[in-house]
């Protein structure tokens, strides 16, 4: 029975053993993970911060590398299209509820069936071919016309996305354009 006793402790001792090493090994792992997200923040960090002297270069139109030239004015061409949406945004934001659009109206074109006083009587007879389209809902807005030159918008050769005048790349499917 001592060697059962003896053997249960030994086990015990070696798992518990085993399990604070493994804690360690975890802590020391979290540790290492933790100044390598520091090194790649600080890096990010510089990037970042070599991003914006391009930048500025660029915008000055001292930069004479073609390749930096190239990705900045795709950059500039996403920061515009991200300030136009923000207005976009805050044009949709500043909008208020149309209350009178979706209040009920009175309907005109609706007459009540005839009193059930006869017979059921046929429907009035139209003309073959000749059915009237039902008139818009009241607050309905026509589909627009449209507009003349629509079409001569450039499109992506890759995935025939339209292209915004002068792009560098596709926005759809980042198919290279120059």
């Amino acid at each position: 029975m001592s060697d059962f006793v003896e053997s249960a402790k030994n086990f015990v001792n070696a798992a518990v053993s085993r399990t604070s090493w493994e804690a360690q090994k975890q802590l020391r792992v979290r540790s290492k993970q933790t100044e390598i997200d520091k090194l790649l923040e600080q890096r990010q960090q510089l990037l970042a911060e070599l991003a914006q002297v391009a930048m500025t270069l660029y915008q000055q139109g001292t930069l004479t590398d073609s390749q930096l030239s190239r990705i900045c004015a795709s950059v500039f061409e996403l920061d515009h299209d991200v300030k136009k949406r923000e207005d976009q945004m805050q044009e949709i934001k500043q909008e208020a509820y149309p209350a009178d659009q979706f209040a009920p109206t009175p309907t005109t074109n609706y007459t009540p069936p005839p009193f059930p006083s006869s017979p059921a009587s046929p429907p009035p007879p139209q003309a073959s071919g000749t059915q009237s389209a039902p008139p818009p809902a009241s607050g309905a807005r026509p589909a627009p016309a449209p507009q003349p030159g629509a079409g001569a918008q450039p499109h992506c050769p890759q995935c025939g996305s339209p292209l915004r005048p002068n792009a560098l790349y596709c926005r759809s499917c980042g198919m290279k354009l120059r």
